[in-house]
């Protein structure tokens, strides 16, 4: 069931009349009689709620707040002529819902969303242009061209429409760029912004707002750019050698006019064969870096079987001990959950439906060859996988082209 939606609300001042009794208004209802009602709404109703009157706006806005949880986004299939400026939005705590989006001025199907932050995306066009977008307001950011790269590596367009991609050392013709790990923080008020995106074994390109151009961090020697996490005017930065053997951790800290590296990490545990003693079933098939909510940085590693659909997690926590750093396996996550796919985590209640559980790691698997898409969470406590909902889609493509994002719904 799909339903299209719009999303600005603004209070009224609705009046409820009973015979033989004065004007009630609405905003005169007990607040605890407000939250109860509105803790019932699923998040179109939550939305709606807030045109009542000023009171029950702060309500709904408080209440979806406590209630956020992932969504995933569906762009169309790229032959998708009929939907090409539509795109549809899955909230897990909605299951039988898929909300639709239109937006005139983007084509959806000719588009990739790279990252996600809050109501925003980072998205790249066919023609390799690179845009923020607001999914709800449609509030556009056009960012720095691609070859506007201002240090070593430089990137050129030929008359074939291929890139030449050079730093002076070696050269190299592609007919795509390869855009790893992107990552974006943009502030909802002040539009200042600032997007990261890894130019695979070149360097890291980062830009500001008021930019015009593409600042870079060079990348060592035989490493290449694995995954990235900004959070906090911090850049986390996880490498890989060519082979995935071998690899490292940095920090770079962007409160500055030019980022500073602050923390460095080597060798990330490595490709152990198997998780159990006597199997090798399981291999390691992603390893990310995730920033906790009190900061902690971790390494986790997910496992998967060859030839079943289990899927397991390491977690290890990142330290500094004198002048050595360290790795030490983590068995429980505590009141928070995590989210692999963004690099976070976020506090948990199990007391709110639809909401994170403690404890646990939400992620997102695909069967490309049944077109589906499963949402999934990880029990750290049982060490068990629990399918949180599984859909269709129409190709492995949209698969591919699905991302989480968390909604922000602050009040204003």
């Amino acid at each position: 069931m799909a339903f299209s939606m719009k999303l600005q609300h603004k209070p009224n001042s609705y009046k409820v009349q009973r015979r033989g009794d004065k004007s009630k208004s609405w905003s005169e209802l007990p607040q605890d009689l407000i939250n109860s009602v509105l803790e019932r709404l699923d998040f179109a109703d939550s939305r709606r709620a807030e045109s009542v009157c000023s009171s029950w706006y702060s309500a709904a806005k408080r209440c979806v707040a406590k209630k956020q949880i992932p969504w995933l986004i569906l762009l169309p299939d790229e032959d998708d002529k009929i939907n090409n400026h539509w795109c549809k939005l899955f909230n897990p705590g909605e299951k039988d819902k898929l909300y639709k989006i239109r937006d005139e001025d983007v084509e959806f199907a000719n588009s990739y969303c790279l990252a996600t932050y809050g109501n925003w995306l980072f998205m790249v066009d066919y023609w390799y242009n690179l845009y923020l977008l607001n999914i709800f307001t449609h509030e556009r950011i056009d960012l720095p061209p691609v070859e506007s790269q201002l240090g070593t590596t430089k990137l050129e367009r030929t008359l074939k429409g291929w890139f030449c991609i050079s730093n002076g050392h070696r050269k190299r013709n592609r007919k795509d760029i390869k855009i790893v790990s992107p990552v974006f923080w943009i502030d909802e008020h002040t539009k200042e912004y600032l997007v990261l995106w890894g130019f695979g074994e070149w360097c890291v390109a980062y830009s500001k707002k008021g930019d015009t151009f593409w600042n870079q961090i060079q990348i060592p020697v035989d490493y290449g750019c694995s995954h990235m996490v900004y959070k906090d005017q911090k850049l986390y930065y996880l490498l890989k050698d060519y082979i995935g053997s071998n690899g490292f951790i940095k920090i770079f800290d962007f409160s500055g006019e030019i980022p500073r590296e602050t923390f460095q990490c080597g060798g990330v545990p490595g490709n152990i064969s198997s998780l159990d003693p006597t199997g090798n079933s399981w291999r390691i098939t992603n390893a990310k870096l995730v920033v906790t909510v009190t900061g902690d940085v971790l390494y986790v590693e997910n496992w998967a079987t060859l030839f079943t659909s289990l899927w397991s997690f390491r977690v290890y926590k990142v330290y500094s001990s004198g002048l050595f750093n360290k790795y030490e396996q983590v068995d429980s996550l505590g009141n928070e959950a995590m989210v692999f796919d963004l690099g976070i985590t976020v506090l948990a209640n199990d007391d709110i439906v639809g909401g994170f559980k403690r404890n646990s790691i939400y992620y997102k698997t695909t069967c490309r060859g049944k077109n589906t898409t499963q949402i999934c969470l990880f029990n750290f406590e049982t060490k068990e996988m629990e399918p949180l909902h599984k859909f269709d889609c129409s190709s492995q493509e949209q698969l591919a082209r699905s991302l989480w994002f968390l909604p922000s719904f602050k009040q204003t």
